[in-house]
Formats: C-alpha cells, sequence, structure tokens
C-alpha cells in the first residue's frame, strides 16, 4: 500500500512538471488534474480492497480448521485378562547331533601306504578291507624268519636223538631249545606285521574322515580313517543351571530337524552330565535318538523340546508386549478405566513363546497385547 501511494505523488509531481510546460489555460490545467486524481483514487480503493480481502481469506483459511484434541478419541487395542498359568513347562533348547561313537583307525606296523579303499561318507561293513601297505619289506622279514626257523628246528630235531641216547650234555640240549622258541618268536613277528600290513574295518559304521593317501608313510599311533556309528545318534545340548534341576532322566523330548524338512524325532534317553561349563553356567545335556534309516548325520542343528511332568502356577505373558526404556526397566500397557497405564514388571525364565512374570502383575489385571506400539500414558482405548 504504501507504495502505490508513493507511486500516486510521483505521478502527480509528474504531471504538475508536464502541465506547467505545455500551453494549455490554467482552467484546462485545473481540470485535468482534477480528473486524475479521481481516476488514481479509484485504483487506489479497489487495491486496498482486494488486499483486505486477501488478508482476511489468509486469516480464516488457517485458523478456520479445527484439529482435534488427543483425548477426544480412543485408541483401538487388543486386551486379555491374565490368568494364572496351569500349563505344563515346555523348555527349548537349540542342540546339534552327533555320532554314537567314533574311532580313529590307524595301521600298528611301519611302511608305506600302497592303496586306501574307501572314501569320506562311505558305509562299511565289519570286516571289510580299509587300506593296504606295501608288503615287500614285510614279506621279505617273514622269509628270514621262516628260514631261521627251519634251521633251527632241525637242529633240535638232531640233537634231540642224541640227548635221548644219553651223548649229548643237558646245557647244550637247552641253548638249541632256547634257539628254537627264539627263531619260532621272530617268525611270529613277522607274520604278524605282514598281516598288519592290511587294515580292516573293526565294525560297521560310516567312513567320517580320511587323513591320509596313497604313498605316505604311515607310523604306529597316525590314523588315517575316522568311522562313525550311527546307528544311533547324540542330540547333544547345553542346560542353564537354574533349569537343570527340573530335567529329570525320563522327560518327555522332542527333536526337530530343519535339515529334514522339520522332521520329527521323538528321544529315547535324556543324560545329564554332573560337570558344569565354568564360563556360561550351562550343564552339557544329551539326548539318544534311534537311526534306523541312517537319516540322522553328525553336525545337523535341530530344536530341542523338553517337557518335564511339572505344572507351574504363575503368570505368564507374551514375550513380546515387554518393553523396556531407556534406564533399562520393563514394562507393560495396562487397561486401567480405559486408560493406557505402563506398568512395570519384573520377569522370570522363558516359558515357550511366553515369559514368567514374577513382579508388577496380578490374575485379575488387564494387559494390551496389540496395538501397544500407538499408545501412550493416560491414552484412552478401547477393545477392537
Amino acid at each position: 500500500m504504501q507504495r502505490l501511494l508513493y507511486s500516486t505523488n510521483r505521478t502527480n509531481y509528474q504531471l504538475d512538471r508536464t502541465l506547467k510546460i505545455l500551453p494549455v489555460s490554467r482552467l484546462l490545467r485545473y481540470e485535468i488534474k482534477e480528473s486524475y486524481k479521481l481516476i488514481m483514487k479509484k485504483i487506489f480503493v479497489k487495491s486496498t480492497g482486494a488486499a483486505i480481502v486477501i488478508t482476511i481469506a489468509v486469516f480464516y483459511g488457517c485458523t478456520d480448521t479445527k484439529q482435534p484434541l488427543k483425548n477426544d478419541q480412543s485408541v483401538n487395542v487388543k486386551i486379555e485378562t491374565i490368568k494364572e498359568s496351569g500349563a505344563v513347562n515346555k523348555l527349548d533348547y537349540v542342540g546339534i547331533i552327533e555320532e554314537k561313537s567314533s574311532t580313529a583307525l590307524g595301521f600298528s606296523t611301519l611302511g608305506t601306504i600302497e592303496k586306501i579303499y574307501v572314501s569320506e561318507g562311505e558305509y562299511i561293513h565289519s570286516g571289510q578291507l580299509l587300506a593296504r601297505l606295501d608288503k615287500s619289506s614285510a614279506q621279505s622279514m617273514l622269509e628270514a624268519a621262516e628260514a631261521s626257523l627251519k634251521q633251527a628246528q632241525d637242529a633240535y630235531d638232531r640233537l634231540k636223538s642224541i640227548h635221548d641216547k644219553g651223548s649229548l650234555p643237558e646245557i647244550q640240549m637247552v641253548d638249541i631249545e632256547t634257539k628254537l622258541q627264539q627263531a619260532q618268536s621272530s617268525y611270529n613277528i613277522a607274520k604278524k606285521n605282514l598281516d598288519n600290513c592290511s587294515l580292516y574295518a573293526p565294525a560297521s559304521g560310516v567312513v567320517g574322515k580320511r587323513m591320509a593317501e596313497a604313498g605316505e608313510y604311515s607310523i604306529i599311533g597316525k590314523a588315517i580313517l575316522t568311522i562313525l556309528d550311527i546307528s544311533s545318534v547324540k542330540v547333544r545340548f547345553s542346560v542353564p543351571e537354574n533349569e537343570i534341576s527340573v530335567i529329570p532322566s525320563d522327560c518327555i523330548s522332542k527333536i526337530i530337524v530343519s535339515a529334514l524338512g522339520n522332521k520329527e524325532f521323538n528321544g529315547k534317553k535324556l543324560v545329564k552330565s554332573v560337570l558344569a561349563n565354568e564360563i556360561s553356567h550351562t550343564y552339557p545335556v544329551h539326548v539318544i535318538l534311534s537311526n534306523p534309516q541312517k537319516e540322522l548325520l553328525p553336525g545337523m542343528v535341530c530344536k530341542v523340546e523338553l517337557t518335564p511332568d511339572i505344572k507351574s502356577q504363575g503368570i505368564v505373558v507374551p514375550i513380546g508386549i515387554i518393553q523396556t526404556t531407556t534406564d533399562g526397566q520393563k514394562f507393560v500397557w495396562c487397561d486401567r478405566n480405559g486408560a493406557a497405564k505402563r506398568t512395570f514388571v519384573t520377569t522370570g525364565s522363558a516359558k515357550g513363546n511366553g515369559v514368567e512374570i514374577t513382579g508388577g502383575l496380578a490374575v485379575g489385571d488387564k494387559i494390551v497385547t496389540q496395538g501397544y506400539q500407538k499408545i501412550s500414558e493416560d491414552d484412552k482405548i478401547s477393545l477392537k
């Protein structure tokens, strides 16, 4: 508006100068000037009115919309009433399948490995030939021992008849008998070494690991194969110290193996160790499973569900509704006469998909189980 007034005054000034220069009469100059003022006045009035109308429209447009108050409407949630839990406990763990037993096999004599006849993962039978050493040295030693034995036996046979006739001193007879025994022992050892050049399976099972190849030199005590017995398997897992006392040896167990399409197996026997892990404070436990189809393999990860024959009386809530404040306090939302109230709780052990509440809630309290993400303290809530 100030710009409009400034423009009008400036125009009047320029008009006065122009009229003074033009050769017109004073009366005509006056009439022209008054007409121009009338026109500018109309323009000013219209511009001013338009500006006022726009300002009023903007003002009412910004202030006319009402914002609903927070408490004008309630939030829809799902509410459940707490009841005392009397269901049978289910304890969940993660386990790993192990073989029933593992046997490391190696040669009991020295020599170069000539051939290994089996591969990893191959099923073998008791008495099956697994590997063989080069027999040339052992064969030569056996032949030499056999020759010495024949020589000692011949000497013994010849001198025995002389001794029986009383023509040979007793001391010489004892000497020849000793040499015969030494030759016999050497022959037995040489024959055993030759037999030990072949490695046979002591029992049926699966080749777990092959740790040598043909051409390597084998020494006594060095394993070249491991044989796994998987006719039955062990499912090994760890149990916290606060739960080990509630798990009996005849506890019902169910094993779920994800690698076999979540196939379920029922455990036979549960074995608990008496020595705890000093770092994690857990006890090693294993369950024995039959494996007639040989489908359960060592290394498979599985889920272990134990069902002790013990019923717990207490409050169990869904674990997902437990929330935590910035200072670490746990709480749930409760319905108090239609208003949301934050209730601080203390939790115990996990119970399947829930958690035990040891403090803060009582039987009959109403807790919010769905929609708790949308509410704040004292919000009005209603049942979905």
